[in-house]
């Protein structure tokens, strides 16, 4: 083209196209190679009109989303599914660099895909964000990814103080080799590498193989800066790294943590893999959000050691105060102040003298040991995990002592506490040895394992365990309190233990208040006389169940603050009967007060039993519909309980609990109104609960977890402790969510498969104890695998997010089915009853 030229060796990938435009986005400065085709502009050059080229819709939208974004020069802007003039949709990243506007475009994927990649992303948070241990975060991690990216491989690199990376978490396909705990030396990731990685978060590489397409740039132009282009081309050293492994594409999540690359998320593919727009933002706000997390967790980690640093500072100051002779104190409370660090001994230097206590090195190499102490720490903390780098005779003592960490404890050069750690040898496994130095480009850099090149093993003697940051910070508050801050650090805690014991009485008499309500409850439901036409063991039955449903109510009021859902108490109370009557429960989500949880628990309960006994869950063709309505006129809630499907049931003359419950005390209590009304299609409750004791619930609020059962016995537990569980799950993230809610009740082992070829030979390799199918696994279902089970006398569960039967065959219909979301409690409650030998009946054998 007149007056441009290829822009040397810098390109894009080809999956998209780029425009280069000036600061004020007018003029057309540079384009890559493919933009004219896309544009339907053969005669693209320098200079032509933004407006002209893209279209006037186009422009007003890049520029509005600029407008409104503060950080283009570090996170692009965003326009996703704009069309062009020449035809096509477009999803457009727009950042600025060197005083150019980049634009970038890649081909929209799907239609009004935006709500559901948000709703993806905000399920990957909940997975993790209540996690509070690395080990099951890291692994939780890299499944996410695994499931919802489609990646062969996924780990988690953490990189360590020296700048050497670790495998700490991995996730892979079965053919493929582990890598989970190997080490990559610090070379593999170069420092300008490391800064690129730093300052843009997130690199896709889609298809190494894939050629690139050049830039179009003015003679005599200087080259773009195309650092924070998702679209940067990728260099030929790293294509010929990542084609050594056998990778062909590559996703890479950076992990900051308090402005430092703390580690990565690194995806391999072993063939072509384009990440649309949506899901590189996924990635990255889900890497932005676990990074978060991790700097959370490593702060509470540091935060619990500060306090248990300031619990020995203030033990130790309190005993330290009425003491005249502080060097005599110190020696002799040497091994209670050693609780502030892992070490398996110490030395005190404190009046000219030396004070042992555990493991130490020996009396002849302690001057020495004092001396680097004088020349390496002076008045400031000073450690090492390897002694003999700085006294080499010390390699004689690593036994005792092959680390140490130097506290000064006075203002001055002269006082000091050494603390020790004995050697532990250690294997190291290596990508690549860890002296060898990695070509850098600071394009990419070298990361990963290098799969091409043989494991090195590497022994480490005559070193300890290293000092963790939070370990030289507890040192500090030590040696602070010692030296500055003794008698106003102490004066503090007294203080704060003032505040603590004032809040513990008010506690005190705030659970006394609330004992002294649940006894006068209890005494009163205690207190009902035995109605006439009851046995004696039949009445204390009753009475425990009242209590039961009060426990209830009081549990979740108690672990909601003092309230809880009505939806919750009702699935609580009638999941007993839900599979011998048809029940449904219709309203809004409903929050009530402590006060009228605990009645309508009672009065519910009530309802339950009379209906059992009586009514509509006394027989399969039973029908209970509760309902929930608010009356804005009257500001009051109308609740309804109506029974059908059973015969006329007539009015007692007997005046029972139940009764008077609902007459008289829910009236009472609540200052409500009642009726009963025994209909010759069933009985008609309704129940009026004036507004003040409700609030409308968000819709994703469940409240606590309630336990809708009594666990099973403790026979039944041990029966099912180490059951085999097949999941038949097509979608991960719900797997994952059944996994976990099988997992918290302790009752078996869970494989989990996607499809009904891998079900069958599941089936056929080991015959489960137990199964739960979902019943619509994306483009088929489940029925084949339920007629395999059958046909070997397996129970099973069939799991279904619909309402109705309607893909189940009338043969299966005896087949329990559980509701999606899975319910823990439910699910474990079904699984038990299905493989207990005292519970046959409900069991659905094939």
């Amino acid at each position: 083209m007149p007056g441009s030229a290829p822009a040397g060796d810098e390109g894009i990938q080809p999956h998209g196209w780029l425009l280069a435009c000036d600061g004020r986005l007018e003029r057309v400065l540079r384009w890559s190679a493919n933009a004219p085709a896309h544009l339907g502009v053969p005669d693209l050059a320098v200079g032509m009109s933004l407006r002209e080229v893209i279209g006037r819709e186009a422009t007003h939208n890049i520029r509005n989303a600029l407008a409104t974004h503060r950080e283009a020069h570090r996170r692009p802007a965003l326009v996703f599914g704009q069309d062009l003039p020449a035809g096509g949709c477009y999803d457009v990243a727009i950042h600025t660099a060197a005083g150019e506007i980049m634009l970038e475009w890649e081909d929209t994927v799907g239609t009004g895909s935006d709500g559901a990649y948000l709703s993806l992303l905000r399920t990957m948070i909940d997975r993790i964000r209540e996690i509070s241990e690395f080990g099951q975060l890291f692994r939780t991690v890299v499944r996410l990814f695994a499931g919802v990216l489609r990646y062969d491989r996924v780990m988690l690199y953490r990189f360590a103080t020296d700048g050497s990376g670790k495998v700490e978490a991995e996730h892979h396909g079965p053919d493929l080799e582990s890598f989970l705990g190997q080490h990559f030396p610090a070379s593999d990731m170069p420092p300008p590498a490391r800064k690129l990685y730093s300052t843009n978060l997130i690199r896709a590489i889609c298809d190494i193989r894939a050629r690139p397409v050049p830039l179009v740039s003015p003679p005599g132009m200087a080259a773009p800066d195309l650092s924070h282009t998702h679209l940067r081309q990728v260099a030929p050293s790293h294509c010929e790294y990542l084609g050594g492994m056998g990778v062909q594409a590559s996703l890479s999540v950076s992990l900051m943590v308090d402005g430092t690359l703390w580690g990565m998320i690194a995806c391999h593919h072993y063939s072509a893999r384009v990440l649309n727009m949506n899901e590189r933002i996924v990635a990255r706000m889900f890497g932005e959000f676990l990074s978060l997390q991790i700097t959370n967790l490593l702060r509470t980690k540091r935060l619990a050691m500060t306090r248990q640093t300031h619990a020995l500072i203030e033990t130790f100051l309190k005993g330290a105060a009425p003491v005249a002779d502080m060097p005599a104190y110190l020696m002799g409370h040497l091994k209670e102040m050693l609780t502030f660090v892992q070490c398996d001994g110490a030395a005190l230097w404190v009046g000219g003298r030396w004070t042992y206590s555990g493991a130490h090195p020996p009396a002849d190499a302690m001057d020495s040991l004092l001396e680097l102490a004088r020349t390496q720490a002076g008045t400031q903390i000073w450690h090492t995990c390897r002694i003999s780098t700085f006294i080499p005779d010390a390699a004689r003592y690593v036994a005792q002592a092959a680390g140490m960490m130097i506290v000064p404890i006075s203002s001055q050069p002269g006082d000091y506490l050494l603390v020790f750690r004995r050697e532990v040898v250690r294997t190291l496994k290596w990508g690549v040895a860890p002296h060898v130095t990695a070509p850098a480009t600071v394009e990419d850099g070298y990361f990963g394992p290098r799969t091409n090149i043989e494991i090195w093993t590497q022994e480490v003697t005559r070193e300890s365990l290293p000092w963790a940051a939070e370990e030289v910070e507890a040192a500090t508050l030590v040696r602070s309190a010692l030296i500055e801050v003794m008698g106003a650090y102490h004066q503090l805690q007294l203080c704060e233990r003032a505040t603590a014991d004032l809040r513990q009485r008010m506690l005190n008499e705030e659970l006394n208040h609330r004992v002294k309500n649940i006894l006068s409850v209890v005494q009163s439901l205690v207190s009902q006389p035995m109605a006439p036409d009851t046995t004696a063991a039949q009445h204390v039955e009753s009475l425990r169940g009242r209590i039961r449903a009060l426990a209830l109510a009081h549990d979740q009021a108690v672990r909601s603050e003092g309230g809880g859902l009505l939806r919750a108490l009702l699935d609580a109370e009638l999941a007993p009967y839900r599979e011998r009557s048809f029940i449904t429960c219709t309203g809004p989500h409903i929050w009530l007060t402590g006060q009228s949880l605990s009645v309508l628990a009672l009065v519910v309960h009530e309802l339950a039993t009379n209906a059992v006994k009586y009514g509509a869950l006394r027989q399969t063709r039973g029908r209970l519909d509760i309902n929930w309505t608010y009356d804005t006129r009257r500001d009051e809630w109308c609740i309804t309980w109506r029974e059908t499907g059973v015969p006329t049931i007539t009015p007692s003359s007997r005046r029972g609990f139940g009764s008077v419950l609902i007459r008289r005390g829910f009236p009472h209590e609540l200052g409500g109104t009642t009726q009963v009304d025994y209909r010759p299609t069933g009985l008609f409750v309704t129940l009026n609960l004036p507004g003040r004791h409700v609030s409308i619930a968000p819709a994703t609020h469940t409240g606590p977890e309630v336990e809708a059962m009594p666990p099973p016995p403790a026979a039944m537990e041990k029966k099912v402790r180490d059951a085999d569980i097949l999941l038949v799950e097509d979608q991960f993230l719900i797997a994952m969510e059944a996994e976990q809610a099988i997992e918290e009740t302790r009752i078996g082992r869970v494989r989990t498969v996607a499809s009904v070829y891998e079900a069958l030979k599941a089936i056929g390799n080991r015959v489960p104890d137990v199964a739960i199918l979902d019943v619509n696994l994306g483009g088929e279902n489940s029925i084949a695998i339920a007629r395999a089970l059958r046909e070997r006398g397996v129970p099973f569960i069939f799991a279904t997010g619909y309402a109705d039967r309607t893909l189940i065959p009338p043969e299966l219909h005896d087949v329990p089915v559980e509701r999606k979301p899975y319910c823990a409690t439910a699910l474990a409650e079904k699984i038990c009853r299905m493989l207990s030998p005292h519970d046959t009946g409900s069991t659905a054998h094939g």
